[in-house]
């Protein structure tokens, strides 16, 4: 079980939230895009994986993204990110045994 939460402060994202949750073993993806701050748990099977969130910062805005769960590797870098930047795309990977 993993959960990814995104929170963004300053206002409305501009545009949707994409996150890509790609299985590097296999092709059982997950994609999916939310308007606003979200908190989802996902049941993934074992394997080696790369998450994507991506999106826009409101004007002045921040986004906070969050990766946890059970893990016997990673999130690689940080389970945790924040960004003030007007564009953004984020790499977390992990391996779920």
């Amino acid at each position: 079980m993993i959960n990814i939460t995104t929170t963004v402060f300053g206002g409305i994202a501009p545009l949707p939230i994409k996150v890509s949750i790609d299985n590097l073993d296999n092709d059982h993806d997950v994609k999916f895009a939310r308007t606003a701050s979200f908190n989802e748990n996902f049941n993934l099977p074992p394997g080696r994986y790369m998450i994507v969130i991506s999106g826009m910062n409101p004007k002045d805005g921040r986004t906070e993204m969050s990766v946890t769960g059970d893990f016997s590797e990673g999130p690689l870098p940080t389970p945790d990110r924040t960004t003030d930047k007007p564009f953004y795309s984020k790499l977390f990977y992990c391996v779920i045994s």
